[in-house]
């Protein structure tokens, strides 16, 4: 009996898959176009250093293929406030000083645990169904997500006041776009390398994490690995109608942004890269 091939999804929004909208992702797209089984792993609204944890998790998996959408590096990892760890907060504030502070923290994330550690459920993603995704202890998210509540996500992840506001505050006089977006960019690039270690084919989206001056951090990967704006822009497959369409029939937009009709464009032009790929790698 012969196995069928897993590929992996890795990234946020425009790489997920919406249960609001089954079967109409590119990703599930693809899977259906050349009968793999899909590990969707991406989740809308993380950040990269989850995309990393998602593409480590892939290699765990042993998937045949992975496929890496980077993102925006407006987003940050805050750890979970609940009760489970809410008495020890209490007494970490109780006993506070700013001489010990850094050696008095709760230390919520656990590396052995890694994709496990960020908060998946209750988004609407497919990804959020994996059985494995169980006691996290990290909030990924887009700041702007955190900060107003346009985005309802505080619906579910629950940041009391204190956080909000210093979240603000950490984005009006803290937040560096440069610093993050360079962290960001080693982050991603050591997590290809470990892909490329584990001789797993591989393509990563390097826009809009890998531009400019930030596009030498990515240099060393082949050009048959990576994928540009201007090959293929994803971003250019959202309907100007979408939104005014979703409206008129009181639906929510899909958590992967592009029309759902323009889902085979996207899986076709991966599984042609893909294919790319093996003819310029042959075993």
């Amino acid at each position: 009996m012969t196995t069928r091939k897993k590929i992996a999804i890795c990234g946020a929004s425009w790489f997920t898959s919406d249960i609001d909208y089954p079967g109409l992702s590119f990703g599930e797209k693809l899977v259906n176009k050349v009968d793999f089984d899909l590990v969707s792993l991406a989740r809308s609204g993380c950040s990269n250093f989850t995309i990393a944890l998602q593409i480590y998790k892939a290699i765990e998996l042993r998937a045949d293929y992975v496929v890496v959408g980077t993102d925006t590096y407006d987003r940050i990892e805050i750890p979970i406030i609940d009760s489970s760890n809410e008495t020890i907060r209490a007494y970490i504030k109780r006993v506070f000083s700013w001489k010990t502070w850094s050696s008095r923290q709760p230390r919520q994330y656990r590396p052995d645990q890694g994709l496990s550690n960020i908060q998946y459920s209750p988004h609407p993603d497919l990804s959020s169904k994996h059985e494995f995704l169980k006691d996290p202890t990290i909030i990924s998210e887009s700041m702007n997500n955190l900060a107003f509540p346009e985005a309802k996500v505080n619906d579910f992840y629950k940041l009391n006041d204190e956080q909000v506001a210093a979240l603000k505050l950490y984005m009006l006089n803290l937040y560096d776009s440069n610093v993050k977006q360079q962290q960001d960019c080693w982050i991603i690039s050591d997590a290809c390398r470990q892909l490329q270690q584990s001789q797993i084919p591989f393509v990563v989206f390097v826009d809009p994490l890998f531009v400019d001056s930030y596009e030498r951090y990515i240099d060393w990967l082949p050009a048959a690995n990576k994928v540009n704006v201007t090959e293929f822009n994803y971003r250019a497959l959202m309907s100007s109608h979408l939104n005014h369409e979703m409206s008129q029939r009181n639906l929510t937009l899909p958590r992967f942004h592009y029309s759902p009709c323009e889902s085979n464009k996207f899986a076709n032009f991966v599984i042609k890269k893909l294919n790319l790929l093996e003819e310029s790698n042959p075993q």
